[in-house]
């Protein structure tokens, strides 16, 4: 099964990206954009998990939770991959200064890697939320015009106590997530 590690957003937070969501589509064509089950920050993304892998799986994520204190995070402006040019993918950035969702990050993926050999990331962890993926550039503006269309793009400020394994099943209609175990962080205490 599919699975991945995220940290869910608030309701409010999700609201305010769906208002940033609805502002872009009236410029931006060619998009398929998130709808809001699928806005969350994404920690690891595991891939393929064997069911009988997901004892383990578990078992390495509350390692890592109980190693985490909760840590607050905000959710603020918008940016795109590659940064320059027409985006493939249009994201809300995540600013945490204490830098604890980067030791969590790591954490996750050190023990994920050391328990079940799931392949580390060889690019640095960029932590975002995906708002959309173009699927047609010759309809989506240049990332500056999109920019300049969300001139308040603070969409939240949530505090995180938990992150989430989640599996998700690709379906025609986009993919169906659902959380399998969450791991409360307990570090610093």
């Amino acid at each position: 099964m599919r699975t991945f590690v995220a940290i869910e957003l608030t309701q409010e937070c999700r609201n305010r990206l769906l208002e940033g969501i609805e502002t872009l589509q009236s410029i931006a064509g060619g998009v398929k954009w998130s709808d809001e089950q699928q806005l969350h920050l994404t920690v690891k993304f595991i891939g393929d998990l064997e069911e009988d892998s997901v004892p383990g799986a578990v078992s390495a994520l509350e390692e890592a939770a109980e190693e985490t204190p909760p840590f607050s995070m905000d959710v603020s402006g918008l940016s795109g991959f590659p940064p320059k040019g027409v985006p493939r993918v249009l994201f809300a950035a995540v600013q945490e200064e204490s830098g604890t969702l980067q030791e969590l990050q790591s954490a996750v993926e050190n023990t994920l890697a050391e328990e079940l050999n799931v392949e580390r990331e060889d690019r640095d962890y960029i932590p975002h939320i995906t708002l959309g993926r173009v699927k047609k550039k010759g309809f989506c503006p240049p990332l500056p015009k999109l920019v300049k269309q969300l001139p308040d793009s603070y969409f939240g400020h949530v505090d995180v106590n938990e992150m989430v394994l989640i599996k998700s099943e690709l379906t025609p209609e986009g993919p169906i997530y659902t959380p399998l175990h969450e791991f409360r962080l307990q570090g610093g205490g």
